[in-house]
């Protein structure tokens, strides 16, 4: 006899591998519910609710927020260093811009074929070896604006190590609720 969950509340519960074949999840509150690897043939779920549980959605809501935010000011300083490439009156400007580009483009296309991690890595990596351009332009002659530039990508830098404690800060975010959750289970189920 297949099982019957019909009207049940089922939040976070797992069913982690279970063959569930041709169980009664009718209007059961499923939300959070881990089903990975279930078999769930002929399973009913006829007016069930599902989704994110409330503390997971107001979660990645602020995780979203965060990282639209320092999105937005990263593209704003970057904007303005890319522009630079448009200054023709000035070589080092123009220098400034374009290894400015390159280094975008050397973060966007590890982010893409990797992972945000990997391209926040190579960013950081990228700005080290343009402040080292930089400063041996800055040598060459154009000090005054080859320094600002340099303070430019120091500041860029700083940027990514910033991304990348806000990286990590949401993955530790997200791993102390489920282990809040998890511990919250096990404890009611006491």
């Amino acid at each position: 006899m297949p099982p019957d969950y019909s009207g049940q509340n089922l939040r976070g519960r797992s069913f982690k591998g279970q063959n569930l074949t041709g169980a009664n999840f009718s209007k059961a509150d499923i939300r959070g519910a881990n089903f990975t690897n279930a078999i769930l043939k002929d399973a009913d779920f006829t007016g069930g609710k599902a989704g994110l549980q409330r503390r997971w959605a107001i979660g990645l809501l602020i995780a979203s927020w965060l990282l639209s935010g320092i999105s937005g000011f990263f593209s704003m300083f970057v904007g303005a260093l890319v522009s630079y490439i448009f200054d023709i009156k000035s070589t080092q400007n123009v220098i400034i811009g374009i290894v400015s580009l390159i280094v975008i483009l050397v973060f966007l296309i590890i982010t893409i074929r990797k992972s945000l991690t990997a391209g926040l890595v190579a960013f950081a990596f990228a700005v080290a070896f343009a402040f080292a351009f930089v400063v041996a332009v800055a040598k060459a002659g154009a000090f005054t604006g080859a320094v600002a530039i340099a303070a430019a990508f120091a500041v860029a830098f700083a940027g990514a190590f910033a991304g990348a404690f806000a990286f990590a800060f949401a993955k530790a975010f997200a791993f102390a609720f489920a282990f809040a959750g998890a511990f919250g289970k096990t404890r009611s189920l006491r």
